[in-house]
């Protein structure tokens, strides 16, 4: 029986996120993938698993051009990372191979200004938006009402983003916003308190359908207005009902002015019970970097993931039933949970293996930093070091096993000093 990858050469750049889900399914249907980054086949997962693999930094188009001519490859795509995707899109539009979207269609959705603007015309909530632009004028101080949120209008992982509560601290920020914006442009926006979530749409042969929606259970490391990371990640949402009853079908009908064949969309918003009010505030035309297709794929028998493979290789999505999503996720109750570095140097990381072998519900697991890395000080996604993927049957199993987690690994510090915040489920749930 001919596989239906059979003969075809898959380039994945980078070693994130996704990047083992791709090589396994492409491989499964017979491609030869082939994995390129700047890291030694020891730093890099990816080459690990690969069929072959090439040391050219991802951001090197050129030298990839010239490998993917003498090589004779067929596809390129990468995991969830922002910038290897654009560097994917890139090469695909040079020799005119399949891509799930086109640059416009990323940036309608990705720059936080023009996604506004669908917002708006979908009828989706969102913040009151104040001002985006590259310099704010003095005259529009006076109109601004108090805390609100700036950021940059092109940037992710919560880089650039601080919370401002007077004239001051908006003053101030203004230049970490720009500096971390391509466009050198920011937005500032209403400050919508409430309980955070994100939610993904996958959309296939042009079928929208809801994945997946949850609740964000934030942790900030430092004290004072920062923007909090994700400690853990519940599905499904608490408010899930609520969300299908305001939201979903709006967003639905943004999915489809995008024109796209093959996508996945998430979103990111707040719920505030007390006014019943969803505020959504930015978006991605790309996998978020839980990558929930994990949990998905297991529960619902389906994976967006495959599907960029299948349009990679074949430009079409081949065998995703739309209607097999389910959001509910069959009365499963999933986390994606974290340790989250303090910051500093890592010592020692102690019994991390073992304890995944010995939790069935851990599906997945990733260790971001090793032992001898040094570890941001920030308030970015870039502070998670370790991640456990756990489906579990009810409440009360997640909060034996996250329990059973957080005893039995250890993350110390070069002073041998305890350095992750963990989730403590049992106050949650």
């Amino acid at each position: 029986m001919i596989r239906k990858f059979e003969g075809k050469k898959l380039l994945l750049l980078g070693s994130n996120v996704g990047t083992l889900d791709l090589i396994r399914y492409a491989k499964k249907h017979g491609a030869y993938t082939i994995v390129a980054d700047n890291l030694s086949v020891e730093e890099s997962i990816g080459k690990q698993f690969s069929d072959d693999n090439v040391l050219i930094s991802t951001g090197d188009i050129e030298t990839l051009k010239e490998y993917i001519r003498d090589h004779n490859v067929n596809g390129v795509f990468a995991g969830v990372s922002e910038f290897n995707l654009l560097n994917a899109m890139k090469l695909c539009d040079f020799f005119g191979f399949s891509f799930y979207c086109t640059k416009d269609q990323w940036d309608a959705i990705e720059d936080k200004e023009s996604f506004r603007q669908l917002c708006l015309k979908f009828h989706v909530p969102c913040p009151h938006t104040y001002y985006t632009g590259t310099q704010l004028p003095e005259h529009l101080l006076a109109s601004i009402n108090y805390p609100v949120i700036i950021k940059p209008v092109d940037s992710c992982s919560s880089i650039g983003i601080s919370i401002c509560r007077d004239k001051e601290s908006l003053i101030s920020s203004i230049p970490e916003a720009v500096n971390n914006s391509k466009k050198g442009r920011f937005i500032i926006e209403e400050f919508f308190e409430g309980d955070e979530f994100s939610a993904h749409y996958t959309i296939a042969n042009g079928q929208v359908s809801l994945s997946c929606v949850d609740n964000r259970i934030p942790v900030a490391i430092h004290d004072g207005d920062v923007t909090t990371i994700p400690i853990a990640r519940i599905y499904p949402s608490s408010f899930i009902d609520e969300y299908i009853k305001q939201v979903d079908d709006k967003m639905k009908e943004l999915c489809k002015s995008l024109h796209l064949d093959t996508g996945v969309l998430f979103i990111q918003g707040l719920y505030n019970k007390k006014s019943n009010r969803f505020s959504i505030f930015e978006a991605g035309l790309r996998c978020a970097g839980e990558a929930p297709y994990r949990l998905i794929e297991k529960i619902n028998g389906i994976s967006f993931m495959n599907n960029f493979v299948d349009y990679a290789l074949l430009g079409r999505v081949d065998n995703f039933e739309s209607r097999n999503d389910d959001p509910y996720l069959k009365g499963k109750i999933c986390c994606i949970a974290s340790f989250v570095s303090k910051g500093g140097r890592v010592g020692k990381i102690l019994h991390f293996e073992e304890t995944v072998k010995a939790i069935p519900s851990i599906i997945d697991s990733e260790c971001r930093y090793h032992e001898g890395d040094l570890t941001p000080s920030g308030n970015t996604l870039r502070q998670i070091m370790l991640r456990f993927v756990l489906i579990c049957d009810n409440r009360e199993q997640l909060i034996k096993d996250i329990e059973t987690i957080n005893n039995s690994i250890e993350v110390l510090d070069d002073r041998g000093m305890a350095m992750c915040y963990t989730f403590d489920a049992k106050r949650y749930l």
